[in-house]
């Protein structure tokens, strides 16, 4: 199993013994018939249990593989400052995952760099709050950055490709990246705003379009397990590289969510434009957090027999 593939195993999977017990040695002497069978049962074991730790990144029925998987990389910045790198390995065998592989590449001059971390979603309030994941709204629209040139990425121009991968992996522990393929079907689809304006001395009430859907660009980083992910989000990886940093963001202060206020409520209901923003920028850090650089690990070429090792 390669590097990646091993540290993609889930931690639940690792139970199954230390990569010592795990490796193969060579028979000593001509084995008994209990021998042979010992071996068998031992080999089996060895199968039934990979077996579990790909089980979670099959998104299909396929047989797992060591290509599959790329490593990319994020270097962070918080204001202008270097704080780290983040790794993650990526399962390619997947049009999501080779729609974010892409992303993190860079295709017609456009990528994950210069994006930031939006939000710091968090659940409860105080001291009781507990940080879930953090956000990144991807790219806004398929164009190279200062121009008007259409970009084909990987999945094409909106999400819809990307619905088939979804809910085959569950948001169930730290570290997982997925893409966010869909608003979340619990909640009403969004209507046109309603606001306020002056026309001619008079106040007319005029409808601003609604919010389009997610187009598949934007990712979340688990902190902890985030079931609530799953309707809406499709699993592509996982982080190998780089947990501190992740920790380091999820302390930073963020903009106090005040949705439960009634002057809010108040505003947003009239179409103040000063409530709308504020929304926006509920739970986004006061520190901007930025992807200075990303790309792909390189892949090391495997040794030739001549230089493999002894």
């Amino acid at each position: 199993m390669s590097t990646a593939l091993a540290r993609l195993a889930p931690n639940r999977a690792r139970v199954h013994g230390r990569a010592s017990d795990r490796r193969r040695t060579a028979p000593r002497g001509l084995p008994s018939s209990r021998d042979d069978a010992d071996a068998a049962a031992r080999v089996h074991r060895r199968a039934v249990s990979t077996a579990l730790a790909l089980a979670p990144f099959l998104v299909a029925p396929r047989r797992a593989r060591a290509e599959d998987f790329t490593e990319c990389f994020f270097d962070i910045a918080v204001e202008g400052q270097p704080l780290g790198r983040i790794v993650v390995a990526v399962d390619e065998g997947t049009l999501s995952g080779r729609r974010f592989v892409e992303l993190a590449r860079g295709v017609g001059g456009l990528s994950y760099r210069r994006t930031t971390v939006d939000n710091i979603e968090v659940s409860g309030d105080g001291d009781d709050a507990v940080e879930i994941y953090l956000k990144n709204n991807g790219v806004e629209k398929f164009v190279t950055p200062g121009s008007d040139a259409s970009v084909d990425v990987v999945g094409g121009p909106s999400a819809e490709r990307l619905l088939p991968d979804l809910g085959k992996r569950s948001h169930d522990e730290r570290g997982l990246v997925s893409l966010i393929v869909r608003r979340d079907p619990s909640e009403p689809e969004p209507e046109p705003k309603a606001r306020l304006v002056s026309v001619r001395g008079k106040f007319e009430t005029v409808y601003d379009p609604p919010p389009p859907p997610p187009n598949g660009t934007g990712f979340t980083i688990t902190l902890r397990a985030a079931p609530e992910l799953d309707a809406t989000n499709v699993v592509v990886g996982r982080v190998v590289s780089g947990d501190e940093v992740l920790e380091e963001i999820s302390q930073l202060p963020t903009v106090k969510d005040n949705t439960s206020s009634p002057f809010f409520a108040v505003a947003k209901s009239i179409g103040d434009k000063r409530a709308l923003v504020a929304e926006q920028a509920f739970r986004k850090p006061f520190r901007k957090v930025q992807f200075m650089k990303c790309g792909v690990v390189a892949k090391s070429a495997p040794a030739s027999e001549d230089e493999a090792p002894q």
